[in-house]
């Protein structure tokens, strides 16, 4: 691992925390009877806690020279991840039911439906560029800090909304900005400290993730976005 990157494991830990405190109020502290909450929920919550889970040992067993240990757990991410990529997806799609349950109007319904694309999907892609790059670790560490960026945001959304009790388009907007902030933080420190990369890995990352985020404000509400999700929820 390189030495300036000897202490990610604080960052992960850091993600974790401000997961848990952004689902406290309305996870945690529901237990153990969880009420209103699906078996969905439950799945969901379980497989990123794994993640972050493993997003602080991995590091741990790279310092400690456990190698072996880090590629076997590396490979159950192969079952994880896709887990992680279907709860995440039926987490949405529980969402979207309870939109319509409620009445919204089906313009705003079938809108929330391109929400994956801002994170679910970045995650994804962030993951299989992983272990694409998983010979060469300075970009493969990268682009599993990029996973972790992502997974944060929801938590850090939360603990604008349920602890500081932000309405919820300002909530997303400076989770939105936070999240911006951190990949210009870390494409600027690499760059200051003299990583030689042709296309730093955050940068690529950035990129991925911009572009759906940016996508958001305006593409859902268009005719085209609108059919084809009308067309995607007949599917589910």
């Amino acid at each position: 691992m390189e030495k300036r990157y000897k202490n990610i494991v604080y960052f992960f830990g850091l993600i974790a925390a401000i997961t848990f405190m952004g689902f406290y109020k309305k996870y945690f502290a529901l237990f153990p009877g969880f009420p209103g909450l699906k078996t969905i929920h439950h799945l969901h919550a379980m497989a990123l806690t794994t993640w972050l889970s493993m997003l602080i040992i991995q590091p741990i067993l790279i310092a400690r020279k456990k190698l072996t240990a880090h590629r076997m757990l590396g490979r159950f991410s192969y079952v994880l991840v896709p887990f992680m990529f279907v709860s995440m997806l039926l987490a949405y799609h529980s969402q979207y039911l309870r939109f319509v349950s409620e009445g919204k109007l089906e313009s705003e319904a079938l809108a929330f439906v391109f929400s994956p694309a801002t994170d679910a999907i970045p995650f994804v892609i962030f993951y299989l560029l992983a272990i694409l790059n998983k010979s060469n670790t300075a970009k493969h560490m990268r682009y599993m800090i990029s996973t972790g960026i992502i997974i944060g945001g929801p938590g850090l959304g939360r603990i604008f909304m349920t602890w500081m009790h932000m309405d919820i388009f300002a909530a997303i907007g400076l989770m939105t900005l936070v999240t911006l902030l951190v990949f210009v933080a870390l494409i600027t420190y690499d760059r200051l400290t003299g990583k030689k990369c042709k296309l730093n890995p955050f940068t690529m990352a950035f990129i991925i993730w911009l572009i759906p985020n940016i996508l958001i404000t305006f593409f859902p509400s268009t005719s085209i976005w609108q059919h084809f999700a009308k067309w995607l929820t007949t599917l589910i």
